[in-house]
């Protein structure tokens, strides 16, 4: 559990009144003057117990978030399909999947038989950062939902300046939005160039380039990432069931043979640090907060989510990289206290999705037994039920993850026999790990339910990149061969916290809101609407 003292904190912070406090603690005199900066800040994979079961061990800039801020401290996702890039997405517009389109990080295209990532886009031409070449080509071609920066630019008097940077080009593109002038947008490729595509600039910006240069991540190659804190601030079992063999601290950042050293990087704090350096760069590089206008710093950090993939979130990689991450936001707030003024900007904190256990520790931790769900047994459990029915042919033309892709007419044969329906979605939840099967008539359909799985399911469904049966896990099983994942309706996936921080925000503890919302509340902040949301402003917080 979280430290007494840090409860005892957050329980007295007011629900209600028009408090605000700086990083030591002493108040803002609020202001009802619209914000020169609105800071989206999006952690990949941050379960929203980690408050509670962490907190104590920040004391810096999470610790800020958690004891100074208008906290939601259990805002579950509304969409079940939980993903890196469906969720940064519905946190940049405030739109569900079903309605941004990106309902995952790939879907199968059926036109032409291929997978397609959310962000892919081949009529772009990638630009690389620093005088390395880049080789990925990505846009917001597929997003259908304008993002906060994207009515930013639309709505304001005074035309703003967008920067949003991220290691994933999904989730710099999901916060960030389509682009436009005075916009940067900017990611990290797979190998590890700092790139761009020219659907964001012609040409690379001169102090993105100048920073990136100087700042180079070979420069932390060789380094050793040890525990911060004494071992005994760390709660559980250091090489528990499920972690990576050999992998216990200390870790040292050097790449295997044939493997990029980037890939070792992300999974490190050292990336969390390098993404924040980088923005912070930007607030003077871009000239943000400069003018008469409001505008938008978005960030993801993504260390999180690659170092809970591989050890689990009660690890203590997990539980050092939040105290070091708990530093870099400290040091960005500093920064943005500094250059910005305290008074001047404000904080939407949140996360795309949670994760799961690792299935080896789920028996001794929660009294379940998890494990590992083979996408394979179950399109072979369909595709068995299909051909004792339907004769002998092709009937599942692609899998992905829980999706399963039927072959033309198949879905439509399904569709029109109830029994055969019935026959598929059974034979799919027969599979050992299988929760729940999900037809595509279930989750095209407007009929009313209190099913709040079933409605967080259509809530990330989209005919036509949406599978045509998806499938739950079980608690605790993952679709992944090793380490954990998420994706699922569970709630230690769908769980995350949100935070508001800043002098027009009233600080306490409450309830209701989910990641749709920061969006929207900040918009609101700054006078601008988002039409095409579901998530709401919440004016509890803002008076607005």
């Amino acid at each position: 559990m979280v430290g007494t003292a840090l409860v005892a904190l957050c329980l007295a912070l007011p629900s209600g009144e028009d408090v605000a406090l700086t990083a030591t603690g002493a108040p803002i005199r609020q202001t009802a003057s619209r914000p020169r900066l609105l800071v989206l800040i999006a952690v990949d994979q941050f379960r929203a117990d980690y408050v509670t079961w962490y907190g104590a061990q920040w004391t810096s800039g999470l610790h800020r978030l958690f004891t100074q801020g208008a906290v939601f401290a259990r805002a579950a996702t509304p969409w079940a399909v939980t993903r890196t890039c469906s969720g940064h997405a519905s946190i940049g517009t405030g739109a569900l999947p079903s309605s941004h389109g990106l309902v995952g990080n790939e879907w199968y295209d059926r036109d032409e038989r291929v997978f397609v990532a959310c962000t892919t886009d081949p009529a772009v031409q990638p630009i690389g950062l620093g005088g390395v070449r880049a080789t990925e080509r990505h846009s917001a071609r597929w997003l259908r939902v304008p993002t906060l920066g994207d009515e930013l630019r639309r709505q304001a008097s005074t035309p703003p300046r967008i920067v949003s940077v991220a290691l994933k080009a999904r989730s710099a593109i999901g916060l960030g939005g389509r682009g436009g002038d005075s916009t940067v947008i900017l990611w990290e490729e797979d190998s590890g160039t700092w790139a761009t595509s020219s659907a964001f600039a012609s040409t690379p910006w001169p102090y993105v380039v100048e920073h990136i240069t100087r700042h180079r991540p070979e420069a932390s190659r060789g380094a050793q990432w040890d525990r911060l804190l004494p071992l005994s601030r760390y709660l559980h079992e250091d090489q528990a069931a499920g972690e990576p063999t050999g992998g216990q601290f200390p870790h040292r950042l050097v790449a295997p043979a044939g493997v990029p050293f980037a890939a070792v990087w992300d999974r490190s704090p050292w990336s969390d640090a390098y993404v924040a350096d980088l923005a912070a760069s930007l607030v003077t590089g871009a000239g943000l907060r400069q003018r008469d206008a409001t505008d938008l710093l978005a960030i993801g950090f993504a260390a999180l989510d690659y170092v809970g993939h591989a050890f689990g979130p009660r690890s203590h990689e997990v539980q050092d990289l939040l105290v070091r991450l708990d530093q870099t936001l400290g040091r960005l707030f500093d920064v943005l206290d500094r250059s910005v003024g305290p008074e001047h900007y404000v904080v939407g904190f949140t996360s795309d999705h949670g994760v799961a256990l690792l299935p080896e520790q789920a028996a001794a931790v929660v009294g379940t037994v998890g494990g590992r769900l083979n996408p394979g047994a179950v399109a072979a459990a369909v595709d068995l039920v299909l051909r004792t029915r339907l004769g002998r042919r092709p009937f599942i033309e692609a899998v992905n993850g829980a999706d399963l892709y039927f072959a033309p007419g198949v879905l439509d044969a399904i569709r029109t026999d109830a029994s055969l329906a019935a026959a598929v979605t059974a034979a799919a939840e027969a599979v050992p790990g299988v929760d729940r099967a999900f037809l595509a008539a279930e989750l095209q359909s407007s009929a009313s339910t209190t099913d709040d799985t079933l409605m967080a399911m259509r809530a990330s469904y989209m005919a036509g990149r949406s599978g045509d049966l998806t499938v739950l896990p079980s608690p605790h099983w993952v679709v992944a061969s090793s380490g954990t994942h998420h994706g699922s309706a569970h709630a230690y996936d769908r769980e995350v916290p949100v935070v508001f921080l800043g002098s027009s925000i009233a600080p306490g503890r409450y309830t209701g809101a989910t990641p749709l919302d920061v969006a929207p509340t900040l918009a609101a902040l700054a006078g601008v609407a988002l039409p095409q949301a579901q998530g709401i402003a919440r004016r509890e917080v803002t008076g607005r």
